[in-house]
C-alpha cells in the first residue's frame, strides 16, 4: 500500500487568497466602526465613515500590491536559478 506524504502547511497570514480576503474585510470593518464612532462623537455623519473606510481600502490594496511585488521578485529569482542550474554543473566539470 502506498504511503501518503505529509502535507506541510505554513502559518503565514495573508499568503493565500482566502486569508487576504478575510484580512481586507476585517480591516475595512474595523475602520468602518472607528469612523462610525468618530462620526457619532463629532456629529459629522457620514463623513468620517467614508474617510476611514477609504483609508482602510487604500491601505489594504497597497499592502496587496507590495506583497504581490515581493512574491513575483522571488519567483523571478527562482525561475532564473532553475533556468541556469544546468550551467553550474558544466562549470564544475570544466574546472576539474
Amino acid at each position: 500500500m502506498p504511503t501518503r506524504k505529509p502535507v506541510v502547511r505554513t502559518a503565514v497570514s495573508s499568503h493565500d487568497s482566502l486569508g487576504r480576503g478575510v484580512e481586507i474585510a476585517v480591516s475595512v470593518g474595523v475602520f468602518f466602526v472607528i469612523g462610525l464612532m468618530l462620526d457619532n462623537a463629532f456629529g459629522t455623519k457620514p463623513l468620517l465613515i467614508i474617510v476611514c473606510t477609504l483609508f482602510s481600502m487604500l491601505g489594504s490594496f497597497a499592502r496587496l500590491w507590495y506583497v504581490y511585488d515581493v512574491d513575483m521578485q522571488r519567483q523571478e529569482v527562482k525561475r532564473r536559478e532553475s533556468a541556469t542550474s544546468h550551467m553550474r554543473g558544466a562549470k564544475v566539470l570544466a574546472e576539474k
